[in-house]
């Protein structure tokens, strides 16, 4: 059973190289590795935000990977369970990193928009305070009286 901890070291040094380019935000954009979002093709900054989210949870499936690939070099019976956890550990992590960075991705795509699109009438860009409307005047007798009806059988 050697064989397999050797599938997950190596599985294990390809995401704890790509979790730490990732992570320092040096991961050329490529059509092979990475997040394929569209929104994080459309800039090298979305890009590089996206992957640096994602990069620490691919170094923790990294990391699982090579506990999982070292204790399967002495795992028997029972003890088969922990790589199998560690893989599965794995899998749920980087995909948590990979959901997670492209929710980056697409809050930083909005983000770019809004700007690019100036800001309208929703927020105080030009020192103004805006209108407001006054707040709606309510009669509080009324509202008892009514209230007391609808008790009223």
């Amino acid at each position: 059973m050697t064989m397999i901890g050797i599938i997950l070291l190596i599985l294990a040094a390809g995401l704890l190289v790509l979790g730490a380019l990732a992570s320092t935000k040096k991961l050329p954009g490529n059509p092979v590795v990475g997040l394929r979002v569209p929104e994080v093709r459309k800039s090298r900054e979305a890009w590089d935000t996206a992957h640096a989210v994602a990069g620490p949870f691919w170094l923790v499936a990294g990391m699982a990977l090579v506990f999982g690939g070292f204790f399967a070099f002495i795992a028997s019976g029972w003890l088969w369970v922990l790589p199998a956890v560690s893989l599965l550990f794995a899998v749920v992590a980087v995909s948590f990193g990979a959901n997670t960075g492209a929710r980056m991705a697409v809050l930083y795509d909005s983000q770019a928009a809004e700007e690019a699109e100036g800001c309208g009438d929703s927020c105080n860009c030009g020192g103004e305070e805006p209108e407001q409307a006054p707040a709606p005047q309510v009669d509080l007798e009324a509202l008892r009286r009514a209230a007391d009806a609808a008790d009223r059988p």
